[in-house]
């Protein structure tokens, strides 16, 4: 069974970035929010590679759960984006 607050927090944090990530140009400065992603990405690279792990995979079932395709596919992706699954951790 999984922590509730790390599915709360996994879902939070996703769906914020790809709401980020999904707007408009015009409306989000990318040279802004780029940094934010970078930020975020550093910090759970300090994470465990077993931690890191987990919240991709809680990541993973969050996007399962979107029943919009464009998000959901979007959500797929975001552990990539953080480099939450490096191969080389393995």
């Amino acid at each position: 069974m999984t922590d509730p607050l790390l599915i709360t927090l996994a879902d939070a944090l996703a769906n914020l970035m790809v709401s980020i990530d999904m707007t408009d140009d015009d409306d989000v400065d990318p040279d802004v929010c780029v940094p934010w992603f970078e930020d975020v990405a550093h910090k759970l690279s300090q994470l465990s590679a077993d931690d890191r792990h987990r919240l991709a995979q809680v990541i993973r079932e969050v996007a399962d759960r979107e029943p919009d395709a464009q998000r959901q596919t979007a959500l797929l992706e975001t552990s990539d984006h953080l480099g939450l699954e490096d191969p080389d951790d393995e």
